[in-house]
């Protein structure tokens, strides 16, 4: 029994020694100091930040391959769209349309809306000044006749003109028969 103890103790005294001398070493290193790092500043700019930049592009090409068949269709529509209005080409905006009115019929048009009254007497309609004569250069009144072959625009929405006889109209421009 004495023995057991002796060893138990010397075992002891081994166990103390080797555990203070694993920590006093321990604590002697350096690791993870400025001049031991843990991650070398040569490992984040050869190995880590290349490698993120490579995950980032592939992830940007993954989306723009995605959207750009989208993103192409829309500025195609977008061109033709304006390649068509500077053109002129909408049949609406640049070619006159024939009118014809019955007596007592009213034509109400748009803003920019042209007229060129071709046969027939009619008078203009709305607020002063009702239409404006592009042909001679002044203004026309509500109530005031209009004149045969002059051109006519309307500089205020819901003006236009109102038919005393039956009448045809060159009209170009939005306008509702009424």
């Amino acid at each position: 029994m004495k023995l057991k103890k002796k060893l138990l103790i010397v075992l002891g005294a081994v166990v103390a020694a080797a555990f203070i001398s694993g920590a006093s070493i321990l604590a002697a290193t350096t690791l993870g100091t400025q001049s031991d790092p843990l991650v070398t500043l040569s490992y984040l700019t050869s190995k880590l930040k290349p490698q993120i930049i490579s995950d980032v592009n592939a992830s940007i090409s993954a989306a723009e391959a995605s959207l750009s068949p989208s993103l192409d269709a829309k500025i195609n529509s977008f061109k033709s769209d304006i390649d068509g209005k500077l053109s002129g080409s909408t049949a609406q905006a640049s070619a006159f349309t024939l009118v014809t009115l019955d007596k007592n019929q009213t034509l109400t048009c748009g803003v920019g809306t042209e007229l060129l009254l071709r046969i027939g007497t009619a008078t203009a309609t709305g607020s002063a000044p009702a239409l404006v004569d592009s042909t001679s250069g002044s203004t026309l009144s509500a109530g005031g006749a209009l004149e045969a072959n002059h051109m006519y625009m309307v500089s205020i929405q819901g003006n236009g003109l109102k038919a005393t006889a039956a009448v045809k109209v060159l009209v170009r421009g939005s306008y509702v028969v009424g």
